[in-house]
């Protein structure tokens, strides 16, 4: 019997952006994808370290981006299947490691990936001002 383990209280502990503007989920079926416009969504691992490191600086560089438009997800990872995992990362092996994978979202389809703890925060910002600018296809 899997016990669910509540990711909120640590996504709320290591974010710089408030609780209520993050959808905290727990089930793949909860994000709705297909119907996602503009979404980033931020693979959370409470167990790693890089996760957890990687939600910080995220959430650290967008706070100063007006995200209203964008609907923030933090997914937890151990919710993710084989098939949900090659949905949002093309391949399953993106997803099992725990490292902060995140992914922006455009018209239901992946724009870009990476991983928050190593990513240059410039290149984080690029993604999101990206999702902001009405212009880009």
């Amino acid at each position: 019997m899997r016990t669910e383990f509540d990711i909120r209280p640590m996504v709320e502990k290591h974010s710089a952006i408030p609780i209520a503007h993050l959808r905290v989920l727990q089930s793949f079926d909860e994000v709705h994808l297909p119907d996602m416009r503009r979404g980033i969504i931020f693979v959370f691992a409470a167990w790693s370290g890089p996760a957890v490191l990687g939600l910080q600086r995220f959430t650290r560089v967008i706070s100063s981006l007006d995200t209203r438009s964008i609907d923030l997800v933090v997914l937890d990872t151990d919710c993710l299947t084989e098939d949900s995992a090659t949905q949002l990362f093309g391949a399953p092996s993106f997803a099992t490691g725990g490292w902060g994978e995140t992914i922006w979202i455009r018209d239901a389809h992946v724009i870009a990936r990476v991983l928050a703890h190593t990513t240059p925060e410039s290149l984080i910002e690029q993604h999101t001002r990206g999702l902001l600018d009405d212009n880009a296809a």
